[in-house]
């Protein structure tokens, strides 16, 4: 069963400052854009100490596309100053303490 699109964005700064920065201004200003896009989740993964993984899903395809689109300059400005991997994918299983009984 298909359910949500997801856009997983690997991103890898030089160093961890330059990662830890990335992630406060994402979370002051680029959620916002993301959820203004159209995202019912975003997760930041850090998984390097200069590497994060940002997963955000959208109810259709259609959304994920408008929302990639809503951000792209945003995204052009981003990879100007840090190394941005973008990928296409769909959640196959999700649980967590809010929807698991």
């Amino acid at each position: 069963m298909k359910c949500c699109p997801t856009i997983p964005v690997e991103v890898s700064p030089q160093n961890e400052m330059q990662l830890t920065m990335w992630i406060e201004t994402f979370k002051n200003i680029g959620s916002k854009k993301i959820t203004d896009a159209g995202a019912i989740q975003i997760t930041i993964t850090k998984i390097a100490p200069n590497k994060a993984i940002l997963m955000s899903v959208y109810p259709n395809k259609e959304v994920a596309d408008k929302a990639i689109n809503a951000i792209s300059e945003n995204l052009k400005q981003v990879k100007e100053i840090v190394k941005v991997e973008i990928s296409e994918g769909e959640v196959v299983f999700n649980q967590n303490s809010l929807s698991h009984e």
